[in-house]
């Protein structure tokens, strides 16, 4: 009897998965896949909303301190083509999973941990993002070399990319142009326009890689470089250093850019680093270090979009503020001038600072965060932060 009845039951089971369809409830891991590949869908196919649909609206991170913000966020970076061609390859993520919280994180071909996202449980059939891992980064990645050249520094090998134009002559400018926050050299070196300018201009580009793709440009900005106390301006250094045994650099002609965490930065060098910067112009954000002791006074341009969250101060100082900031440092005199304009665009700047040098503010009406041309705008801001750069030696 007892037989027949389990008999009875197996016969039962199967007739109703073949029959009705029943399935074991997905598990948690088969849910949380399923959310990021909606989300990655969407990603690809650009859609907000479907995008923010994967999101819990109880969700704060390092990028956005909610989920409003980062619906801006994502949406600036769709709108300035960032997301176009978006590599993002599920099959080797890895997740963990610890009661109703999980992390997944997104490996990169080069081995090392390219997004990382925080997932809840909020019902029990539905996973959504609510932020980052707040877990330390793991730096395993950089115990070797990768990228065009490298030094050790602080125990890790710190990493660039470099071009240089054929048929150099002479002595030439070096520009070192910064990724922002989560961002990579590849990207940095395809949206600014600096490489062009390299051939027409005739000088040498690097983009350096920052650790875990952040720059320690100060305690506003940005983990987990600035967390962990990051040495990126030591680690910038040894590289000027590397790269001018290599070639026949000026060294009075040594340039810093960026774009947003990348501004910072080249800003903290300009600050920190004055004996070898001639002069900075970046993008989209600002000096976040107080004035060091021993800074001399280098010319610096700061370019800022209207339709940029960071426009007025709030985490962090305004464009404004910013630019008196440099102002003060640089002690300069008399009234800012009108030095370049463009529709209602324009450049303030304090041509009379101490040294020679100069500060100056360009607001690009409308621009956004993403600020280089045809991305956030339609001025060739790489051209002006060159232009402006260019007419300033140690």
């Amino acid at each position: 009897m007892k037989k027949n009845t389990c008999l009875n039951l197996t016969i039962a089971l199967l007739l109703c998965t073949l029959i009705c369809g029943c399935q074991s409830a997905p598990t948690d891991r088969q849910l949380i896949k399923t959310t990021m590949n909606n989300w990655k869908k969407a990603i690809i196919a650009q859609d907000i909303d479907a995008i923010m649909a994967n999101y819990s609206e109880k969700f704060s991170s390092i990028e956005a301190k909610d989920k409003e913000e980062m619906r801006k966020g994502l949406g600036e970076a769709i709108d300035s083509g960032m997301l176009e061609n978006i590599d993002i390859n599920l099959e080797t993520a890895q997740l963990t999973i610890t009661d109703d919280t999980a992390e997944f994180s997104i490996i990169g071909d080069n081995g090392e941990e390219g997004m990382a996202f925080t997932l809840k449980k909020e019902d029990k059939k539905t996973w959504h993002i609510i932020g980052e891992p707040s877990k330390l980064t793991s730096y395993d990645s950089y115990t070797s070399a990768y990228g065009d050249d490298c030094v050790l520094h602080d125990g890790f090998y710190r990493c660039w990319d470099i071009y240089v134009p054929q048929d150099l002559k002479g002595s030439v400018p070096l520009v070192i142009d910064l990724h922002g926050h989560s961002e990579n050299p590849s990207h940095q070196r395809a949206i600014s326009g600096f490489e062009s300018l390299a051939n027409s201009e005739g000088f040498i580009v690097v983009w350096p890689y920052g650790l875990a793709n952040s720059w320690n440009s100060g305690k506003a900005c940005c983990p987990p470089a600035n967390r962990d106390e990051i040495n990126d301006v030591g680690f910038i250094r040894k590289m000027v250093t590397k790269v001018s045994a290599q070639y026949d650099i000026d060294p009075g002609r040594i340039y810093v850019t960026g774009l947003s965490n990348g501004c910072s930065m080249a800003q903290r060098l300009a600050n920190e680093a004055s004996d070898i910067i001639a002069a900075a112009a970046c993008m989209s954000l600002y000096l976040l270090t107080p004035e060091d002791p021993g800074y001399t006074p280098v010319s610096v341009m700061t370019i800022l979009g209207t339709n940029d969250d960071l426009y007025e101060p709030g985490d962090t100082p305004g464009a404004l503020e910013n630019f008196n900031t440099w102002k003060t440092m640089n002690n300069c005199t008399g009234d800012y001038t009108v030095t370049w304009s463009s529709g209602d665009s324009h450049a303030w700047t304090y041509q009379n600072c101490e040294n020679g040098t100069e500060v100056s503010l360009v607001t690009i009406d409308g621009g956004s965060h993403i600020l280089y041309k045809g991305r956030g705008t339609d001025i060739d801001t790489a051209r002006l932060a060159w232009d402006f750069m260019k007419r300033f030696t140690k």
